[in-house]
């Protein structure tokens, strides 16, 4: 199913209030970035895209704020305390009810999605899959939204990224996979 412009607009406006409190210059720039790659995947690997589209706009909305030159440490703590994913899946709940335009059954998906986008253990569903892609190659897209990271928090957070959040094995459809390689071996370059 599409999401129609219009709607997608009303979230974005809505959404993008919400962001500006969390993470300065990450969550909105980072978050418009992972619809960016989300539609893309729709596009190549299929998805309903008024569910995956409207769940990668709320995705980080659950993140409180963060001080100006944060570490990796900071978000790891933040993480843990507020569990952001629950928090913004509660949060996206009142937003789309006020918003209108989608089905309780919709909401609940949606809702399911946010919860669950930072759990990488049971990828079981192709639209789980996509959220889990569109999300990670927001995360590696330095050059076109730089990390707010000094360089050692950023290869702090590339290490554990790789090694525990996104190993390739968890990169399942064609199309990301294919990305995340690019993206990559890009990022790596990104502190020439």
């Amino acid at each position: 199913m599409k999401l129609g412009k219009k709607l997608e607009e009303k979230v974005k406006k809505e959404v993008s209030k919400a962001l500006e409190k969390g993470r300065p210059d990450w969550d909105l720039p980072h978050t418009l970035d992972s619809v960016r790659w989300m539609k893309k995947l729709i596009e190549k690997e299929g998805g309903n895209e008024k569910i995956l589209v409207t769940a990668m706009y709320f995705h980080d909305i659950g993140y409180f704020s963060l001080p100006r030159g944060y570490s990796y440490e900071d978000v790891t703590k933040v993480k843990k305390n507020c569990d952001h994913a629950k928090v913004g899946a509660r949060m996206a709940g009142v937003m789309l009810e006020k918003i209108g335009g989608y089905t309780d059954r919709e909401i609940e998906k949606i809702m399911f999605l946010v919860k669950n986008h930072s759990r990488h253990d049971n990828l079981d569903s192709h639209e789980r899959q996509l959220v889990f892609e569109a999300d990670g190659l927001g995360q590696i897209n330095w050059h076109e939204v730089p990390p707010n990271f000094d360089k050692k928090n950023c290869l702090l957070w590339m290490k554990k990224y790789l090694e525990v959040e996104r190993p390739i094995e968890r990169w399942r459809t064609k199309t990301g996979r294919r990305y995340f390689r690019y993206l990559l071996k890009k990022s790596k370059t990104y502190w020439d």
